[in-house]
């Protein structure tokens, strides 16, 4: 009775087909749990469309990228999203189709020439000089300071037999920047030069015959086989390198040199004859107020034209950054 029940179940609901639903496995409701995992396809020797997400055609039940065999394909790399194609730095120009120049290392830069002293403002000595009407610097004494007076300036002093003149220390100053701060432009160590095969992708094995590397934009990891060794290049920067300039007056800045500071008995300095000049080229001291002849003169002006010696320096206070990253993953 109860087998007539059970055919009769069976004949209502329709003909099933146990091995479809199983898969062609055994169900039990006992023992050590069935290893689903276990591929039910019988593998072959195929290559995997690493192409294709959705293929199986070697039967493993790994499709596309999840396919060991896809692991050396350029469709499955890590980094597939930045991958350019292939392509072989050079140190020379070879002027191939879309050459980009690409670089490693920023060069350490000097400020030297920028901070030069053509950045700096002229330097100034101040001082004065004090022309007396008898020797040995007594008697009445007119005293020129400098600055104001530059160049010519009148000095009006008791005619003489013996008139003198001291020249007081000269202080230097003035040596400061026209600009605190000069930006010059990065420069890079040496240039490289990218040949690339763009869109260039496949298996490892083929890629590798036509060119040495695997390009990428940006940071890229590079594959575990073959192109395992990576290289950054850079193909720009931002930002400048700024040089942080000073200016120092040099050693002995205002030492007085012929014709810088100068007595002349002409009201507008003339050097021409008649008139008598006088160099001064000493301080502190009291001079005899003579001509090339040694002869006294009474003086009427005084031509002051010294300026402060300057000297500059400057250092790297800020460097640009490099940008534009490339990563070549070479064999």
């Amino acid at each position: 009775m109860k087998k007539l029940t059970l055919m009769f179940l069976l004949t209502a609901v329709g003909c099933w087909d146990f091995d479809s639903l199983t898969n062609g496995q055994i169900l039990s409701d006992a023992g050590v749990p069935l290893d689903f995992t276990v591929c039910p396809k019988v593998p072959n020797s195929l290559q995997e469309d690493c192409l294709n997400p959705d293929a199986d055609v070697n039967n493993n039940c790994l499709p596309g990228c999840a396919d060991p065999t896809c692991a050396t394909h350029s469709n499955c790399l890590t980094s597939k999203a930045s991958y350019r194609g292939t392509g072989t730095a050079r140190a020379t120009m070879t002027s191939c189709t879309g050459e980009t120049v690409i670089h490693q290392n920023l060069a350490t830069q000097s400020c030297t020439a920028a901070c030069g002293v053509s950045n700096c403002n002229s330097g100034t000595c101040t001082g004065a000089i004090t022309l007396f009407d008898q020797a040995a610097c007594a008697g009445t004494g007119v005293k020129v300071n400098f600055p104001p007076a530059q160049a010519c300036t009148a000095a009006t002093v008791p005619v003489s037999a013996a008139p003198s003149a001291r020249l007081d220390k000269l202080t230097a100053g003035g040596c400061t920047p026209k600009q605190a701060t000069v930006s010059i432009p990065p420069v890079w160590s040496g240039n490289n030069y990218l040949c690339e095969n763009k869109g260039q992708g496949g298996l490892f094995a083929d890629l590798v015959k036509s060119n040495d590397c695997l390009v990428f934009d940006g940071d890229a990891e590079c594959p575990a086989q073959t192109f395992v060794n990576k290289q950054t290049f850079y193909t720009t920067t931002t930002g400048m390198v700024t040089c942080a300039c000073s200016c120092a007056v040099a050693a002995g800045g205002c030492a007085i040199a012929a014709g810088q500071v100068r007595v002349s008995d002409s009201m507008t300095c003339l050097t021409a004859a008649p008139a008598k000049n006088m160099n001064v080229t000493m301080d502190t001291q009291c001079l005899a107020i003579q001509d090339a002849a040694l002869l006294p003169f009474t003086p009427k002006a005084v031509n002051f034209t010294a300026t402060a010696t300057c000297t500059a320096t400057g250092v790297v206070s800020a460097t640009p950054n490099p940008a534009g990253q490339l990563t070549l993953c070479c064999k």
